[in-house]
Order: structure tokens, then sequence, then C-alpha cells
């Protein structure tokens, strides 16, 4: 046994979760290690690494990526995500402004054991090739555009309002440290960066003692510290003098000493709205005290719709924004931010004195709410427990902060993480210790504030600078020129590409699937619920000894060890008149509107909102079960325990004693309108707006209840009721309301511990004699989502839709094709699932050939089952027409055996599925989410997960070849496929031409521009924002793909 350098600096378990953490330190090399002990079937892995740098060149970013390209020890491109993939395990990183953390996660400990070692080798020994640096960070390909992963990332990025005012704001804050910098790198600074200038950064700063391993999970303790032990032996030792930590012993910055105003201006065709950004320099963040206060006087401000901010500014008929919000940097001094979104341009300069005088005059205390503070503190505590129980992933984060800013010693983290003692503080303190801290850091603290204002000169002068030198760089370049890149560009591929030795791979082995411990809840039915058989369990006893006699309501319980208890009530859309869809979004203010109390006499909004905050953990109103299932709409309230009987009573008088008023009707009318320009700048948004538009009838939620399409409606119900006419939109609310909330149309969906819930069944009496009609005994059907299919959703053929966005530089794709409809436990659907994988993987062929050449950021490929669907989807495209290329000759190649399947691939692909459906359950709630979704409504379970494990196990190569035929060459056949696509304008015009010669029908869509101050209209079409409202109030959900699989890589 290799002689081991750690030594225990602290080890303690948490009062409030049920996780041990302890935290090692070796003496040789000052390497640290945080285990935090939580049982779960998932082990995960955060490396951090502090990472400070003086400019923009994006070093931090580019090792980022250029880490997985390979190590000393294993010289291979991907040879790290191969392994995880055949190990049940998944890699991805992030970089932030002052740290870059890599992942690794892990059904089971024994794939993650297998992989430490290989990972910590490529974080401290990586290859950093010229070939690697050429493809990752920038190149430009033999058509003299503009490639590299990094590049093409920060491309569709650089020009987003948010991007420019976060990075204006940096710069006027921070001067002498590395917060001022854009570690993700600016686009003319990947340009020129030079390989060695990476190199140089990474041994500056890849260092043992500027690494910490935080791993999450249910571990073997001993295990962790022999393969630590034997690692941090071959590492070189701590320099006698000690470096300098990043940050820490670097110059640092105080909060100014006079406060800056500063414009920016984005491209965009739309100048009607901008937004503005409000920044400090807070206390050190150390303090974890102070850091609390700060972050609960940023919620006071802005958290919802009884907030300081929202309610002078926004919860208004005429308001001068649509939302706003708070968040902190936990830099060495807490960075506070808070912003405003969708100001109209002529109140933009004039808003920000509007700001400061409402806090100035708040700043006292008859102002300041005393009752309103206390709660917020008691609800960001209970929502952070709430948060722990379920994974360790909060405290995975508080341990990277304690290991980047704590002392040397590792004590701090006891005090980050072991009690709730600075939230008990916060409930003590008096009105005037909070004045106290409100005027010191949001009154007296001189800010930043950045006016972010949408341009169309700029918008054209880009465009027409980036045709300019696209022109100017083929006329140098010529033919040869340009071919030479194309060479050079193949030489690095290959390079990178080249083959991983099949014993390298052997020689690591494979986990047995077997020791994955998938988590279970018990499923329980009461009342009209016959979907299950109980079993005679003492919980089962409590809930049938606590049933009313002939209960009329639907019960469905997911019974499992808890403090919590979540409840969603589930109604089936289709009750509702499909006309009535479009008013869905207004409807859903149903959470905070006034309330008629038992005297008849009205309780105003904002006393609804706090109190129903003060009894909740969180509460949600909107369209889907989770996520999933999205014609539903749900009402649901996470609580604790004890107010389960509270919950009861809350959704009784938010289904029955609510009243839409003028008001607070014409308040989320406005707020909805004002909301488009801001939302029509994201071209993944307008995508989406686009595929549910063709996609479904008028049935659909997703299509009925959108703002984009609803626009026009809207703006003269708003007319409507300005002319005096409110009484005919109320009696249509009242009627959804009516149609809606039924006792057959209901479903009672609950996740907790049954054991510590009084009258877990019996308590629902109430609610049922809340009804106005009594129930027919008849429950309504499941809302399936095929329902709702189009005609062109049916037949999903030559049809090719585009929507041009210019507020996005980066190009969208959804591109479709059928499969059987919800289907999910057939022969077919077991061999879509893996050939999907098997195409998206990290390092597998669409990963390489696609994102690895530079031509878009993400390109998946993924089934929904539950609309019989084949999507290949392109995220962040930079050259869409090539990323449809690549993707239609790596299919093609694959079906015609020209390109044989890899046996590695293929195997791995089973991996990373097996991966994902326990990530899915890594908890007792998501696991109870699952359960109810796979065994009630879609009713592929009992025990779907061992039913994919046991069919993926028997596909062999020769199935996947056949369904390649079958199905994915379709994608990109145009009598068989139908494909929606966002672009900037610039581009339409290209990639209209490209798929008329691939021979779809095209239809080109331009959306509306808004009349700014001095602009004109020049151009048609509509949309939504998802965050005009409080997300805990109301939001929607777009729909689900087969076990999750679609969701694109956020980090890497």
């Amino acid at each position: 046994m290799t002689h081991s350098y750690f030594e225990q600096q602290c080890n303690f378990k948490v009062d409030y979760a049920p996780t041990t953490i302890k935290k090692w330190k070796s003496t040789r090399t000052n390497l640290q290690v945080t285990l935090l002990d939580q049982a779960s079937p998932m082990v995960n892995g955060y490396f951090a690494v502090a990472t400070e740098i003086m400019n923009d060149s994006g070093c931090p970013h580019t090792l980022e990526h250029l880490i997985f390209m390979g190590s000393k020890k294993y010289p291979y491109k991907g040879l790290l995500d191969i392994l995880g993939n055949l190990a049940f395990s998944s890699t991805n990183a992030w970089t932030a402004t002052d740290q870059t953390v890599y992942t690794l996660t892990t059904a089971g400990w024994e794939g993650f054991r297998m992989l430490l070692p290989v990972y910590l080798d490529h974080l401290f020994n990586p290859t950093l090739t010229d070939s690697a640096c050429y493809t990752e960070v920038y190149h430009v390909d033999g058509e003299g555009k503009e490639k590299g992963v990094v590049y093409s990332e920060m491309q569709g990025i650089e020009n987003q309002s948010w991007f420019i005012q976060t990075l204006e704001s940096q710069r006027l804050l921070y001067k002498k440290s590395g917060y001022k910098s854009e570690t993700g790198g600016l686009t003319k600074n990947l340009r020129t960066l030079d390989p060695n200038t990476i190199r140089e950064y990474h041994s500056s700063l890849y260092r043992p003692d500027n690494l910490c391993i935080i791993i999450t999970g249910s571990v073997d303790e001993t295990e962790i510290l022999d393969l630590m032990a034997k690692f941090d032996a071959e590492l070189p030792s701590a320099p006698e003098t000690p470096t300098k930590r990043p940050f820490v012993d670097t110059p640092q910055d105080l909060p100014l000493t006079e406060s800056i105003v500063k414009k920016v201006a984005f491209p965009d065709k739309d100048e009607s709205s901008g937004s503005i950004m409000i920044c400090w320099i807070g206390p050190d963040s150390r303090s974890t005290v102070l850091d609390q206060a700060i972050d609960v006087l940023g919620r006071y401000l802005t958290s919802s719709s009884v907030s300081l901010f929202n309610q002078k500014f926004i919860e208004i008929e005429d308001p001068f924004a649509t939302d706003t919000g708070f968040y902190t940097d936990s830099y060495v001094r807490t960075g506070m931010t808070i912003n405003f979104g969708n100001i109209p341009s002529d109140k933009l300069e004039s808003f920000p004195e509007k700001v400061f005088a409402l806090l100035k005059e708040h700043c006292n205390e008859d102002q300041l709410d005393l009752v309103r503070l206390r709660d917020l503190v008691e609800q960001t505590m209970w929502k952070f427990v709430h948060k722990a129980e379920k994974s360790p992933e909060t405290l995975a984060h508080i341990a990277i902060y304690e290991f980047e800013y704590g002392e040397k010693s590792g004590e701090d983290l006891i005090d980050y993480c072991k009690t709730l003692d600075e939230f008990k503080e916060l409930l003590s303190w008096d009105i005037s210790k909070w004045v106290e801290i409100f005027r010191t850091y949001y009154v007296d603290n001189h800010s930043v504030t950045v006016i972010a204002t949408p341009s169309e000169a700029l918008y054209k002068e880009i465009k027409a600078e980036n045709v300019k030198i696209l022109e100017d760089r083929k006329e140098k370049l010529g033919p040869e020129g340009l071919k030479k890149l194309e060479e050079k560009l193949e030489k690095a591929q290959a390079i990178n590409n080249k083959e991983i030795p099949k014993e390298i791979l052997d020689s690591f082995g494979r986990p047995d699937p077997s020791g994955i411990n998938f988590i279970t809840t018990e499923s329980i039915a009461a009342g009209i619920n016959k979907d299950i058989e109980n079993s005679d369990s003492s919980s089962v006893v409590k809930v049938v000894n606590d049933t009313p006699k002939e209960f009329p309501m639907y019960i469905h319980f997911e019974n499992y060890e808890s403090n919590f208890v979540s409840i969603d009530l589930l109604f089936s859309s289709f009750e509702l008149d499909t006309k009535s869809l479009a008013l869905l979004r207004v409807f859903e203010t149903l959470t905070s509107l006034p309330i008629e109390g038992n005297d008849g006499e009205l309780i105003p909004y904002d006393d609804v909102v706090k109190q129903i905050k003060r009894d909740s953990i969180s509460y949600y109103f909107g369209n889907s079960f989770n996520g999933r299932f999205n014609e539903f709409i749900s009402l649901s309230m996470v609580v604790k325990n004890e107010n389960y009987q509270i919950a009861i009573d809350w959704f009784i008088k938010l289904m029955f004693k609510t009243k839409f008023t003028k008001e607070r009707v014409s308040v989320a009318l406005n707020k909805l309108i004002k909301s488009l320009p801001e939302t029509k700048r994201s071209g993944n948004y307008m995508l989406r707006y686009l595929y549910n538009k063709h996609y479904y009838t008028d049935r659909s939620l997703l299509k009925s209840s959108e703002i984009l399409e609803n626009e026009t409606y809207l703006k003269e119900i708003l007319a409507q009721i300005e002319n005096g006419d409110f009484e005919s939109i109320e009696k249509q609310l009242n009627d959804m309301r009516e149609k809606l909330f039924t006792i057959e149309n209901t479903r009672v969906v609950i996740f907790g511990d049954v054991n510590k819930i009084a009258n877990p069944v019996s308590s629902w009496e109430k609610l049922v004699e809340s009804y106005p009609k009594p129930s027919s005994g008849k429950l309504t059907d499941l809302p399936f989502q095929d329902k709702t299919l189009s005609e062109l959703g049916i037949s999903k053929s030559k049809k090719c839709f585009i929507i041009t966005t210019p507020g996005s530089d980066s190009s969208y794709m959804d591109l479709v094709t059928s499969t059987p409809i919800s289907e999910y436990t057939s022969e077919d659907a077991f061999k879509i699932l893996l050939g999907a994988e098997y195409l998206q993987a990290v390092e597998g062929p669409f990963w390489r050939g696609i994102r690895g050449a530079g031509l878009a950021y993400g390109a998946n490929c993924y089934g929904k089952t539950p609309v019989g669907e084949l999507c290949y989807s392109i995220y962040r495209g930079a050259d869409l027409e090539k990323s449809y290329s690549v993707a239609k000759k790596i299919v093609e190649d694959f079906a015609s055996g020209k390109t044989p399947i890899d046996d590695s691939l293929r195997q791995g692909a089973v991996s990373s599925i097996v991966n994902k459906l326990t990530e899915n359950q890594s908890n007792y709630s998501d696991s109870a989410t699952s359960q109810f979704y796979d065994d009630i409504l879609v009713k592929r379970g009992p025990n779907y997960n061992t039913k994919v494990m046991k069919a993926l196990s028997l596909i062999t190569n020769e199935d996947l070849v056949d369904i390649f035929n079958k199905y994915f060459i379709n994608l990109f056949n145009s009598d068989k496929s139908v494909c929606f696509i966002s672009c900037n304008p610039a581009k339409a015009e290209g990639i209209e031409k490209f798929f008329t010669e691939q021979k779809y029908e095209m239809d080109v869509q331009h959306i509306a521009v808004e009349v700014g101050p001095d602009g004109e209209e020049d151009y048609d079409g509509s949309e939504r924002d998802d965050d005009s409202y409080d997300s805990e109030e109301s939001g929607s959900s777009e729909e689900e793909s087969d076990i999750d699989e679609s969701s694109e890589d956020e980090h890497r």
C-alpha cells in the first residue's frame, strides 16, 4: 500500500441533510480531497481549478476543451470520454470568471474508481498539441470561414445584450483583479491565441496546490484515499515557497469610490426595448451572515410579484420593465447584480434614477418590511434544506467555494456547511440592523449601471463587416490558399483522431451493471385510482385505513423517507375549449390574484403571495408534469410535512376563491406583450416556436398558449379592457376555471413520507366538498400529446420552415422523421434509443464529425416516442449546411456498411444510456417522478430501467445497421422528413438555397420588429418569454424526449 501524505482537515455530519463531509490535504503536494458522503446510485466528481487571468485571451476556456484531447500517459483524443461511455459515466466541464471545474458523473462507484486516475492525468499532464489547438480553438476552413469549437461557442454569444452588458460591468467594477476578464475569450483574441500561451497558462495554474477533488455519493473512503495516495505520489512536491493563490493573494478590488453609468449598444433590428444592469462590490463573501443578508435583501427587491421593484415598476398597468432579477457572484467580495429586462427604449436613460430614488426612499425603519425580510430568511433556509436533502450538489458547490477562498486549514468548510446558524442569526436581527446593511451595500455603496440599447445601425454594420471580411479573406488567399487551409485542417484532424489501440481500452475492463443500485419508491393508490394494485405494507395500511368510504378522488402516492412533501394536481387541458387556450398565460396568474375571504372581502394579491410563499417551499402553475406530459396543466406545491393540511387549503383557495380583476389581468397582458422583443432575440426559443406552430394543432398547449402565436389577440384583449369591457374577458377566464377544475379532471399525485403525514387521504375531503359539482365517478382520459399532432406532425414530410432571428448570430435546426408512436418497449424502440445514442455520444460520430470540425456547438440525435419522432438537432450552428451534409454522410455510410459499427462505441452507447437512466433517478424525488411517469402515465413500467438494460444488451451491430436503414436515413430524405430552422437573416438566403437543393418545399418567416422611438417597422411575425413571471408562480414546459437525452451540452 502506497504511503499516504493525506491528513484529515475536517470530519462532520451536516445537521440538516443526510450528508457527512470529510476533507483531506496532502502534506507533500497540498492537493485537496473533499468527500460528501450521501446515499445515491450516482457518484459525482468535481475537479476544481482556481483560474485567474488578466486578459480576454480565453486561456481558461480553451483548457476546458483541450484537457479532453489526451494526456501524456494516454495521448489519444477522446480516450477519457470513450472510457467514460464504457463505464456508465459522463464527463463535462465549465469555465466561470474565477474557476474551471471538470465533472465526472458515474452510475456506481466501480466506474468512478476506474476513471479517476485517468481523468486526473489529463488535468495535470495534457498533451496540448498544435493540432488540438488548431481544431478546438480557432482555424479557417477551406471555404474561408472561421471555425473552431471554442471560437464558434463564443461567436454565438458575443453580440448578445447580456454578454455585452456583463463584460462592460466587469471591466468597470474590477480594475486590479482577474474578475475583469472574459475567461471564455473574445473572438478577436481567439484568432491570434498561440498554443504556447495556453501551455504556459496551464503550467502556471494547473498545480496540485491549486486543485481540489470533490466527490459526492456512496463511496468507499478507504479506496478513495488509497487511489489518491498513489496518484499524489506521482506528482511533484509543493515548492518550499508557497505559490500565490489566485484572487486571494493577488491584488483585490474594493467597492467603488464613485458611481458610473455606461451605455452600450447591441445589434438588433428591433429597437423598441433594452435592458439595465446595476452592479456593486459587496462585503467579504467569507462572512456567511453578511453574504446571506445581501442575498435576502436582493430577493426582497426582485424575487416575486410582491417584491419592491416588481410592485413599483412591473406589477403596474404601464410597466417600466417586464422582469427583474438578482444574483450574486461568490468572489473574494460578493458581487451584487440587479437587472431589468424589456424596458421601453424611451425610458432606458431615465429609469436608473427611479431605481436609485426608490432604494434611498425605502432605506428607513418605516419603509423596510421586517416581517417580509424574516419570511424571506425562512423561505431561503428551507429551500436550501430541501435541495440539500435531495442532492449533495448544493453542498458540492459550497465545497468548491471553500477550496478557492477559504482558509488553508480547511476548517471553514465546517462554518459553511454544518449548521444553519447564519439563517438563525438573521432571524434575530431587528429592523435597525437590516436598515444598516441595506444602506451600506445598496444605497451608499457606489455602483456601476450598464444600459444596453438595441441598435439597428450596429446590426447592419456587423452584417456588412462580416460579409466583407469573408470576401477579403477569400480574395487574399485565393483558391490555392484555401486549398492549403483545407489540407491543414484535414491533417490536424487526422493527427487528433488517431485510433486508440484496442488493447488500451480493453485493459481497463468493464464495470458490472448489476452493481448499480437504482433508487425505488413505493407506489400507493387511493380513492378511484385503479392504476396499480397496492401491497400490504404498513404505509399502505395507513393509507387504506384513512380513506373515507366511496372516496371519489384520484390520489397516487410515491412513498419514501423525507421531511418534505411534493403535491401535484394534474388537470387535462383537453377539457378546455381550444379557443380558450390562447388565454392560458393570463389564466396562469391564478397564483398571484386576490382571494375572496369568508366575509366576502377581497384579500389583496400581494398579501396572498406573501402568505403562500410563507407556507411553501415552492409552487408552480403551468403546463406539464415536471417537464413531461405537456398537455397536462399542473398546480403544484412543495411544503414541509407539517404543512400538508395548509397546502390543501391553498389548493382550495387558488382553484375556487381567487378573483380575476381588471388590474391583475391588465398587468399580466402588459408584461406578456412587452416581453416579446427580448424573447425574439433568442434563436433557440424561436426554433421551438416555429416547431410548435407547425407540428401541432390548435388543441395543443405548446402551440395555442404560445404568446408569439397570440400576440395580436392579446393586444386586442388589452385594448378591449382599456375600452371598458373587462367583463367578457373575466367570464372567459372563469369558464376556463369551471371546465378545468372538476373532480373528474383532477389527479392528485403526492411524493413524500406517508408515515410522517397526518391523515394522508381524509385531509382531501375538504377539497372534494369544494367542487361546485359532485363527481360523475368517471376520471377524464389522459391528455396524450399525439392527439394534438397536425397533418404535418403526422406525415413529417417535404416541408422546411425557416424563421429569421436578427438578435442571434448562431443557427438552430430540428430535422424530424417518423417512428412508431408510443411504442416504448418494442424492439425497434430500444434499437432507435441505442442508434441515436451511438451517433450523438461524446466522441461519437456526430461529436467528431460536426462539433470537432467546428460546424456547431451541439449536434444531437434523439427520439420522442410520445409523438413518434426521431430528431437530429443542431444547437448554436456555425455552418448549418455542412452540419446537415456531414450528418447525412455519417448516417448513410453506417446504413450502407461503408463505415462499420464500432464494438467499443456501441458498448459505450449502452453504458451512456444506463448512466442517464441512473442519473434521472439519482434521488428519491426524481425516482418518484420517473416511476409515476413510467408506470402510470405512459405504461412502460414497472421496472422500465431493467427492461431497457436487458434489451440493449441483446442488440447487435447488425441490428444497428438495420435500424439506421429503417429510420435514420429518412432524416435526410425530404419525402420522409420535415425541417425547422432559426437563423440570422444574413444566413437565410444561403440556407434556403441549400435546402431547396435537398428538395424541400421552403417556407421562410421573418419575425415582427417593433417600432423604436426613432425607428421604422420593416418586417413581420411574433413570440413569448418564459421569465415573464416569477418562476415559482407560473410557466410552461417543452415536450419531453426519451430518457431526457436531448438536452444540450451546456458547458464544454
